[in-house]
């Protein structure tokens, strides 16, 4: 049925052609409306996600430095295995952590050749050299753009304990630090905690 038979046909009840025109509008509407209100509901909750993950971060510990988060993650480790018990540990490092940032360099390189009165030459060289750290913006202050980071190098390993008095135990602590920290098992001293 094309649209001007439905036209024709509508007209000829012009009291039923408003009440569906009514009905049409109405329900038009009232998908609006839940439309709406579906909308606020999820804008709701994403607000409240939202402030709950920021009030997670900020009662979240703060950050801790390398070497703080290596002895903890060592010593989580060394507590699960079996027949340790608790532990301790005590990681010496031979010197500090270090960054290189980047630099901008710019090198010139200027001859000027002078003539005097009697016939000769002279050739001067000028080099000229630029380096500047690349700064970047961080807030209110710039700080250095880093391209690398050098961990510091470890210089040996005291593990206290509980399971230590048992060679087996003992050796299996052994092999958990050398392997995972990457160092020889004469850097890694192993001892059982007193009572």
């Amino acid at each position: 049925m094309n649209l001007k038979g439905l036209l024709d046909k509508n007209m000829k009840n012009p009291k039923k052609f408003i009440l569906n025109m009514i009905i049409v509008i109405l329900i038009g509407i009232l998908m609006m409306l839940i439309s709406n209100v579906y909308k606020s509901i999820n804008l709701a909750d994403k607000k409240k996600k939202e402030e709950k993950s920021v009030i997670e971060v900020s009662t979240y510990a703060p950050q801790l430095t390398y070497e703080e988060k290596l002895k903890k993650d060592l010593i989580d480790i060394l507590m699960q295995i079996d027949g340790v018990g608790k532990v301790n540990a005590m990681i010496y490092f031979e010197e500090g952590a270090s960054t290189v940032p980047a630099y901008n360099e710019n090198n010139s390189i200027r001859k000027i050749e002078e003539k005097d009165n009697q016939g000769g030459t002279r050739i001067t060289t000028e080099n000229s050299r630029n380096i500047n750290v690349v700064l970047m913006n961080e807030g209110t202050s710039n700080k250095p753009f880093i391209i690398k980071e050098i961990r510091p190098r470890i210089g040996g390993v005291i593990v206290v304990a509980e399971g230590a008095k048992s060679p087996i135990i003992k050796e299996q602590i052994i092999n958990a630090v050398k392997t995972g920290l990457n160092i020889p098992a004469n850097k890694v001293s192993v001892l059982p905690m007193k009572n």
